[in-house]
């Protein structure tokens, strides 16, 4: 868990007991959770559809499956697959490989909703330091999105994982979320992470890498951090940033799974007239990454007054912007290589590259 006066803190597990082990949801209540937030077919070792029906293995007849649903590549009649004959949705032994995301059961994202923590691939929090010394510079924050009320799976450790191997440590954050506790509080936790990270690698920088609600979360951070007086992260990176909260206000747009998060819109808010451009903003150097064919997070309301913000004020900034598919394509897309090579040139990843 993390520590509130800036020291050390958990590992991968997040520490802390029976408090890292409660759920987000009740199990009673997980048959309704939202799709991106259950992903049956990205989950655990069983392979199950989208609903939740786990595979079988099947012939392809040509009339009852379609392509394959992961790389569209239409099996000849006869090829075997995966399929559900419930849902018509089947995969193609190609496809059947890869990592898996753990189970809601064990996913640490889904667990310890009052105990923020720093998370990591490798499971220490120490690792870093102690792997590849003299090799590896720099550290990055990883925070998923989730609209304030869950930790997308595939927006955290995966992500630690891909920076890591190009030799920059990376600490996925569980910050805490609505309705049980407030914007501020996340915001508080992003702020103890940032000091935990640079006592734990000082001297190197430090940045934050948001999806959707968590690039707003990093984004929050440049301006509480200038209004307080306080010291910038070294850079940040936001993909599908939420940067106009206005939609958190609609009653039907919020998006929000819980009813309850509505009491809490308030504290997500504090910070809209700066993130949008307006007196107060502040932002670290800056590489962001916005689709055209985002339906939640547009990149001509999110991404764009954001970077115009960015250069009225001259911050160093580079806009990843294109269609890169719809929300939550993570690190799907033209936009990964071109981020490396960015956070290399401020100064992060293996030096010996």
């Amino acid at each position: 868990a993390l520590d509130d006066g800036g020291g050390g803190g958990g590992g991968g597990g997040g520490g802390g007991g029976k408090a890292a082990r409660e759920p987000l949801v009740a199990n009673r209540w997980r048959h309704w959770l939202p799709n991106w937030i259950a992903l049956h077919a990205e989950r655990g070792t069983r392979r199950k559809c989208w609903e939740g029906h786990c595979l079988q293995p099947d012939l392809h007849d040509g009339r009852r499956y379609s392509g394959c649903v992961r790389c569209g590549w239409l099996p000849d009649p006869g090829a075997p697959v995966l399929g559900c004959r419930e849902c018509k949705w089947s995969i193609c032994p190609e496809c059947t490989g890869g990592d898996r995301l753990p189970a809601l059961r064990d996913d640490p994202l889904f667990h310890g909703p009052s105990l923020p923590a720093l998370l990591q691939p490798c499971g220490s929090l120490q690792a870093p330091a102690a792997k590849a010394r003299g090799e590896r510079r720099g550290a990055v924050i990883v925070c998923p999105g989730g609209n304030y009320e869950f930790l997308c799976a595939n927006e955290g450790l995966p992500i630690a994982s891909w920076l890591e191997r190009h030799g920059i440590a990376a600490f996925v954050l569980r910050y805490r979320l609505l309705p049980r506790h407030s914007g501020k509080e996340a915001l508080h936790d992003l702020q103890t992470a940032v000091r935990t990270v640079r006592a734990l690698h000082p001297g190197e920088p430090v940045a934050a890498i948001g999806f959707s609600a968590g690039g707003h979360l990093v984004a929050s951070h440049g301006v509480a951090a200038r209004r307080n007086g306080r010291r910038l992260l070294d850079a940040q990176i936001l993909v599908y940033p939420a940067i106009d909260g206005s939609d958190w206000l609609h009653p039907w747009k919020h998006g929000f799974w819980d009813q309850e998060c509505l009491s809490k819109v308030g504290s997500l808010l504090e910070h809209q007239d700066a993130l949008m451009g307006g007196r107060g903003f502040a932002a670290p150097p800056t590489f962001l990454v916005a689709s055209t064919g985002d339906g939640v997070c547009p990149a001509r309301l999110h991404g764009d007054p954001y970077v115009e913000a960015l250069k009225r004020r001259r911050v160093p900034n580079t806009y990843c912007r294109g269609n890169f598919g719809d929300h939550g394509f993570a690190l799907e897309g033209d936009w990964t290589e071109k981020c490396l090579d960015w956070l290399k040139g401020r100064g992060f990843g293996d030096k010996s590259a």
